[in-house]
Formats: C-alpha cells, sequence, structure tokens
C-alpha cells in the first residue's frame, strides 16, 4: 500500500495545530503582503520589537528596517521578485519601538500566485542580538570564543571531555534549558538527559571525543523545571584554553517533532479509516495506473495489492467502458471539477461482472499542477440488478393492469354477444324441431346453427382473455394432452416437423381441458405461420418448482410446484417491441384474413386463470419459444364420462329467470317444447315474488347471473333463504367463474353457458332433476 498525506477533510484540525506552532514558535514568524505590509506575525516577533498587534499591522518590513540596511533589504526584495531566487537570507538590524537596535537573521520568501508574481512575503526572524552583542564583547575582550559565537545561531554548550562538566553556555543554550550560566557550570552532561536517554548520550558524547562526527535527532533534553525539549545535536571537538572540549550545537525540536508526530498520528488515523471503510479508494497516476489504493479497492476488483499496484484501469473494463471512462477522466482534467458518482462496467480479476460506481477528483502536486486521479469505488452490483428487477416489476404490473382493463371490457361485450347468439340459437333450435332433414329450409337453419357456433367460438376466445373462467376443471396429465393436441395438429400440417419430448411422472395440474387445448392449438399455429418454408417446432414438458427468487416468477404467481410445457419454433422470430404487445386482443402481425389478433390474447386469459403464467422469449431470426406454467395438483386423475347426446323431455314447473326479453321469451319456449311448464321472471324483484307464490310447485331455477337491480346472486341467496333446498341452474353470458364459481361451491347444482342449445339445456335440467 502506498504512502497518502493527510486529507483536506482534516484541515481544520491541522490548522488549528499549525496556529498553536506558529504562536508559540521560538523564532519571529511574519507574513507580509506583496508591498512588504505585515498581514500576520507571532509573539515571538511582538515580543522582539515591542509593538502591540495593532501596531504593526500598520508597518511595514522597511519601516522597522535600519535606514542603513534598507537598501541591501530592497536589492535582495529585487532579486526574489525578478524570480533570479526564491528566497534571501540577511543580517540585519531592526527597529524596535522604543529604539533599540535589534539583530536578527532574516530568511524570507516570496510566494507566487498563478500569474506568477509575488502574492505575499514569508519570514523567519532569529533574534541574534545577545549573540552580537556577545560576538563584539569578546572581540574586545577574548578570541577564545570568537570561532564558534561568531559563526552560529543555535544553542551551544560546551563541555569539559574529562569530567564531562560544562565550561560554557550561550545565551541561547541559558534560554532553552532555563538554566543561567554559572548553573550550567555546576553540571554535567547526564545532567541535562532525562534517564532513559543518558546511556545513549553519554556512548555519543565518549564516541565524539574519539573524534567521530556524530549527529543525534531529537535527543530529548531537560530543563531546569523539569520539563522536557527535543533537540537536534551536531557537536564539534576544539581545544580551549588549553582543553580538549566537546563544543554542541542544539536546535530546538520540540514543535517540528511534535508536528511531525501529530503528522504520522493523523496518517495512521485516515489510514485506518480507509482500510476499515467498505467503499474503495483509490489513486491512478496521470496514465491511469493505480498508484494508492485500500483493501476494498482489492476486494472488488478481486486482485492482491501487488497484483494491483501499477496496473492499468484498463485492464479491468470492457471496450464501451473503457470510452466513458476516459471521457470522465478527461473532463475532470479539462475543467478542473470533481466528477459526481457514475456507473460503469467492470470484469474482476476473476472474470465476473460487476457494477460500480466512481467518483474522480483531480490530484496536485506541490507546484498545483496535475499529478493524476483520486476517488470513491462502490461495489453497486446487487443494487443496480435490484433496480432492474423494480423496473421488471412495475412494468409487470402495468402490463397485468393494462390486460385486466382490457379484459373487463372484453368480457361484458362477449357477454352481450352471447346474449344475442342465445336468441338466434334458440330460435333456430325451436325451428329445428319441425323441419325434416328433407326439407330445403333445414338446411338453410343448419348453417344458421353453424354461424352460431362459430360466433360462440369467438366469445369464448375473448372470455378466455378476458379471464372468463374455466368451464370443466378436473386433474390432467399434460402429457396426454399436448400428445394428442400435437397429433391433432400434425395431420393438417406435415411440412412442419413436430419433436416431442415428454417428462416421466408429470405431475397432475387442476385445468379445463378444452381451453388448455385450445392454447397449444392457438401456439401450434403461430408456430406454424413463423415457418413458412417449414421446420421444426420442439415441445417438451417437465416438473419444476419455482423458488421466490426465480426470474421465471411473477409478482403475481405464488413460489411452489408448477408444470412447465415448453413451444418452440424455428421460425423468423420477434422482435422486442412485438413481444411486448403479442397479448393485447386484436393486435396481429398477420395479413388481413390470417388471424383476428385473439388467439395468443385469450391464451393469456386461460393460463392466467388456471392461476399460472405464459412466457415468450423471442429473437429475429432465431425463432421462439412460449413456455406455460401451470400449478401442480395432488388430485387423482378422473375418468372421462360421456353423454348421449340426446334431446330429454320431462314434466314439472321451472322459473325461468333473465332479464333479456328476447333470450327470456326463446328460453320459455324452449323449456315448453321439453315438457315443462314455465313461469317467467324478467327481474330478480319479478323472481323471487313469484317464487314465494308457487314455492312448493317449481322443481327447478334457470337464474341468469347478470341482471340489473337485484342481481343474479343476490337472487340466489334470496332463494336459498326462502328454500335450502330449492334447484338452481346458473345461466350466464359469462363463462363459470368468479362469483359463479363461489355459488357453485356454496351448493348451486349447475352451470350452463349462452348461446346453448335445446339438447344441451335438456341434458343439464335432466341431470338435476334426476340427481338424488
Amino acid at each position: 500500500m502506498q504512502k497518502q498525506t493527510p486529507s483536506a477533510g482534516n484541515a481544520r484540525q491541522i490548522e488549528k495545530r499549525f496556529r498553536i506552532v506558529f504562536e508559540n514558535a521560538p523564532l519571529g514568524i511574519a507574513i507580509a503582503a506583496a508591498d512588504g505590509k505585515f498581514i500576520e506575525v507571532n509573539h515571538a516577533f511582538y515580543n522582539l520589537l515591542g509593538y502591540s498587534r495593532d501596531e504593526i499591522h500598520h508597518l511595514s518590513f522597511f519601516d522597522i528596517t535600519h535606514p542603513e540596511d534598507r537598501a541591501a533589504t530592497e536589492a535582495l526584495s529585487r532579486e526574489v521578485r525578478s524570480g533570479k531566487t526564491d528566497y534571501y537570507q540577511q543580517e540585519k538590524r531592526y527597529l524596535s519601538k522604543d529604539g533599540r537596535v535589534v539583530w536578527a537573521i532574516v530568511r524570507a520568501t516570496g510566494v507566487n500566485d498563478d500569474s506568477g508574481k509575488i502574492a505575499y512575503w514569508l519570514g523567519i526572524i532569529e533574534d541574534i542580538t545577545e549573540r552580537k552583542l556577545a560576538g563584539m564583547a569578546l572581540q574586545e575582550s577574548e578570541n577564545r570564543y570568537r570561532t564558534i559565537f561568531d559563526n552560529v545561531s543555535e544553542a551551544i554548550l560546551v563541555a569539559d571531555i574529562a569530567n564531562r562538566k560544562f565550561r560554557y553556555a550561550n545565551s541561547a543554550a541559558c534560554k532553552l534549558l532555563q538554566y543561567s550560566g554559572e548553573e550550567f557550570e555546576a553540571l554535567t552532561v547526564e545532567d541535562i538527559h532525562p534517564q532513559e536517554a543518558r546511556t545513549e548520550v553519554l556512548q555519543r558524547f565518549n564516541a565524539q571525543s574519539q573524534g567521530d562526527q556524530l549527529t543525534g535527532k531529537h535527543v530529548p533534553c531537560l530543563r531546569k523545571d523539569g520539563s522536557l525539549v527535543y533537540c537536534d545535536i551536531n557537536a564539534t571537538v576544539m581545544t580551549i584554553d588549553g582543553r580538549k572540549c566537546n563544543v554542541g550545537f542544539f536546535q530546538d525540536t520540540t514543535v517540528r517533532r511534535r508536528v511531525e508526530a501529530d503528522l504520522k498520528e493523523s496518517e495512521e488515523k485516515y489510514r485506518s479509516i480507509l482500510e476499515n471503510i467498505e467503499e474503495g479508494y483509490y489513486e491512478l497516476d496521470p496514465e491511469g495506473n493505480f498508484s494508492f489504493f485500500n483493501d476494498a479497492v482489492g476486494r472488488l476488483l478481486d486482485c492482491r495489492p501487488e497484483q494491483l499496484t501499477g496496473m492499468n484501469y484498463r485492464a479491468f473494463t470492457t471496450g464501451k467502458t473503457t470510452e466513458k471512462l476516459y471521457k470522465s477522466f478527461s473532463e475532470v482534467y479539462r475543467s478542473k471539477q470533481p466528477s459526481k458518482m457514475s456507473e460503469f462496467e467492470v470484469i474482476t480479476g476473476s472474470g465476473k461482472k460487476k457494477t460500480v460506481e466512481i467518483s474522480i477528483l483531480l490530484m496536485r502536486d506541490r507546484k498545483g499542477e496535475p499529478s493524476g486521479f483520486r476517488g470513491i469505488m462502490r461495489d453497486v452490483t446487487e443494487r443496480h440488478l435490484a433496480e432492474k428487477e423494480r423496473e421488471k416489476l412495475t412494468t409487470q404490473i402495468q402490463q397485468s393492469q393494462k390486460m385486466e382493463a382490457i379484459g373487463t371490457l372484453a368480457g361484458g361485450i362477449a357477454h352481450d354477444f352471447n346474449n344475442l347468439l342465445m336468441g338466434i340459437q334458440g330460435n333456430v333450435s325451436l325451428i329445428l324441431l319441425d323441419k325434416e332433414k328433407d326439407q330445403r329450409e333445414y338446411e338453410y337453419l343448419k348453417n344458421i346453427e353453424n354461424l352460431v357456433l362459430r360466433g360462440s367460438d369467438l366469445t369464448r376466445q375473448i372470455l378466455g382473455f378476458a379471464r372468463g373462467g374455466k368451464y370443466r376443471v378436473k386433474p390432467t396429465n399434460l402429457n396426454l394432452l399436448v400428445e394428442k393436441t400435437a397429433d391433432m395438429f400434425s395431420r393438417t400440417k406435415r411440412e412442419i416437423t413436430i419433436h416431442q419430448t415428454y417428462q416421466p411422472d408429470l405431475w397432475s395440474v387442476d385445468a379445463d381441458q378444452g381451453q388448455i387445448e385450445q392454447v397449444l392449438l392457438n401456439l401450434f399455429v403461430n408456430a406454424w405461420q413463423a415457418m413458412p418454408e417449414g421446420g421444426d417446432l420442439y415441445l417438451t414438458t417437465e416438473n419444476i418448482s419455482l423458488t421466490a427468487r426465480d426470474q421465471e416468477r411473477t409478482y403475481d404467481i405464488a413460489p411452489g410446484k408448477y408444470v412447465r410445457v415448453s413451444v418452440t419454433d424455428t421460425g423468423i422470430g420477434m422482435e422486442k417491441k412485438v413481444q411486448a404487445r403479442i397479448f393485447e386482443p386484436f393486435f396481429t402481425t398477420k395479413e388481413v384474413g390470417r388471424g383476428t389478433g385473439l388467439g395468443l390474447a385469450s391464451a393469456y386469459g386461460i393460463i392466467k386463470n388456471h392461476n399460472g403464467i405464459i412466457r415468450v422469449y423471442s429473437e429475429v431470426g432465431h425463432g421462439t419459444t412460449f413456455r406455460l406454467y401451470l400449478p401442480a395438483t395432488s388430485k387423482p386423475l378422473q375418468k372421462e364420462s360421456r353423454s348421449n347426446g340426446k334431446v330429454l323431455k320431462g314434466s314439472g314447473t321451472i322459473l325461468l329467470v333473465d332479464d333479456e326479453p328476447a333470450v327470456a321469451q326463446v328460453g320459455k319456449d324452449m323449456i315448453e317444447k321439453l315438457g315443462y311448464k314455465v313461469l317467467l321472471a324478467t327481474g330478480g324483484a319479478q323472481a323471487l315474488s313469484i317464487f314465494k307464490k308457487h314455492n312448493e310447485m317449481i322443481k327447478l331455477v334457470i337464474l341468469d347471473m347478470i341482471m340489473p337491480g337485484i342481481s343474479g346472486g343476490e337472487t340466489y341467496d334470496k332463494i336459498k333463504e326462502l328454500n335450502p333446498d330449492a334447484k338452481v341452474l346458473l345461466a350466464s353470458g359469462y363463462s363459470l367463474n368468479g362469483q359463479a364459481t363461489q355459488f357453485m361451491k356454496r351448493g348451486c347444482n349447475g352451470f350452463i353457458q349462452k348461446p346453448f342449445n335445446l339438447r344441451i339445456l335438456s341434458q343439464k335440467i335432466r341431470a338435476i332433476l334426476d340427481a338424488a
């Protein structure tokens, strides 16, 4: 892992720390504007010259410089301004507020703005007045300290090598360690260092006495009050007054050491944070190679740190992602503005595809030049999949709601149409009773009856789409049903090769065999029309258990056991926009005369009404697959029962209830033709009135389900209240669904679908009346 400087997020804390350092530094520090006017100075600088904070802010460097030194200061300033040098150092004199001459060593640096001009000056002022004066005194009195005190500014201690006692200490040393010169002469080298550091210090002292040039970094030193300061110590051996001495130069590094420790602590803190966050933090060089990253990046990209270091981000991207990322990096480099989180697809070191969010910020070096990029990387694969799933679910709900709405409309139309057909069928049935087969009118009447049947088939398809109900539901073996339907279809479409694969021991399903057969035939015909030059049709059945997480399962189908029937053709396939509409009624891509657009719509409704789902998978040029999922049942299979197909007559009184006058009249005539006496009611209220009056003589009530005012369902309930043993045959233009199904479960004796002929009506009546 690469080293990293503290982040800008800790800027305030670092600023606070450096403010403490600035204000408490032993050297004077001053910040001045380009014209030399003071902006900010620390306490050491105030103390040096005796001005207050407000007073110093009205002055410049030149105002407090001794007149004889101003020309030299101006010349050095011009060199910095012209760019010949970055800084200057000058030994000069300042005038304090009370007129004193203060000698100082000034180290001044010009800080440029973006245009290259001086923005402000930073000056470090070391007070050398005492050293200067001491030097002058030494020059006048004696020459023994001239070399040392005239050439260094650090605290100086001179110790006798023989006994390690201090012989001399300069004022900086006295100030640093808080001892006077006389007090130092009573001390030895051991006395100014804490116990734990003395062994190492003495080793260095002895090595120095042998002529080794050694230095010490951050050596702990004891002040008179027992507090610690840390110093960098450089020492040399000199002979002074005939004695061999160790001359030590002490530079106070207490503040610097504290700053370094704070920086190290800050670095460790932020390194710990980076290593423990789940998001990946990364840094790239200008070429896009990883130069620094935390462990989360390695986990996200499935790479070990040693593998990832120096690797280019392009190693984890597809062509499309590379282009997107390159544009993002280029825009950040151009605008210098950070890029917010954007989604990209990456391919990890293990080959997995993941979706990640990446933010991008520009990094700069000390000169402010772009040096690379940094940012946060977050794995959002699960969230991305969840959003797609939510979008898919929303689409499914919208599609289902749309189909439900259309289905309600279609169901109402089919109901009314069936009532019309009932009137036609009833009248035709009555006329046919009095016609012989050799009569010319007989053929016309049969044609009308056949047309009624075709119309009935059409409404059955509409009702199938409208989820209009299941007519005769029973446990069914789909292997047998699919095979029978496929054999029937293959006889007429020999250009299609059918391949059949059926799972042994297939689970049974509760199904209306006629409706499922209709679904299969619709799918077979669609496959045939998609293969005009012939082709292959693959039929498979299999047991399947759908869990809550299966992609095949939608929001409106429960987990559990299902039987899946797949119908696959090798035809022309469908575009996505066609697939989105194929289950809508009257939608068709076929030419006029080749379809009504109801086939797949009715298939959709029938399967939904069986509590199943129908799915389509198709690609243009690669065929189509329809998959039906029907819930499995544990009920045993039942044997087929057959009717004799005869018109069955009888006697007794029947109450016929229907709000359509034409249907009611033809129904009355049909029932009377079968030998029964008919009491006719054109609404629920009239039916209840008649039933109360003739309850004991009424053997059967034929009740229309859909009526204004008192509905068929309410009428049924009130009839049962009057006579719990009353026998009721429900009749409706709708199929057996919803409310009618509930009444069948509650004791209703039978159901007949409009339009019906005389034979079917006679058999339904006899089946109920003859039942025990």
